[in-house]
């Protein structure tokens, strides 16, 4: 045969708590960047609620980089989605900190 089919067989297993890692984090980066449009559209001016969501989007970010470190530390799993959710929720976390660093410095 001129092309020789290889398999890989493997006991690796999808980690859910990476997949849930991931999601946390999207959700975290996703309600960051919303609010942030959403500031900058008013013109600085920010209610409450914006305020409530961003504190939620921190919780988010937090717990997908406690559920992402947990699920790398898992034997016998893929390690796609626990890294992708850990460096989504760590990003996330740095701009969240950028935006209150940048918060008290100005006033």
């Amino acid at each position: 045969m001129f092309f020789s089919r290889k398999y890989l067989f493997t006991s690796k297993k999808t980690s859910y708590k990476g997949i849930a890692s991931l999601i946390s984090g999207v959700i975290s980066l996703v309600s960051f960047l919303v609010c942030l449009s959403v500031v900058l559209k008013a013109g600085g001016n920010a209610d409450a609620r914006l305020g409530a969501v961003g504190f939620l989007s921190c919780l988010f970010s937090f717990a997908g980089v406690i559920i992402g470190i947990v699920s790398l530390v898992e034997k016998e799993t893929f390690r796609l989605f626990p890294r992708l959710g850990t460096v989504i929720s760590v990003l996330t976390l740095i701009l969240w900190g950028g935006v209150i660093y940048v918060g008290f410095t100005v006033v």
